[in-house]
């Protein structure tokens, strides 16, 4: 399934983006900076463009 995260590097994003990867999702996410597209992608997710 693929699952949209707005504030996929906050608090909350940062610890479900890993979880919903782990279970099969694709995992598109925003963030608020984008110096933090490469944390967005290390937890799994594609950055929204």
């Amino acid at each position: 399934m693929k699952i949209f995260i707005a504030g996929a590097t906050g608090a909350v994003g940062s610890r479900l983006v890993p979880q919903l990867v782990a279970h099969g999702h694709e995992v598109v996410g925003t963030t608020r900076s984008a110096a933090k597209t490469g944390a967005l992608r290390a937890l799994g997710a594609e950055p929204e463009s």
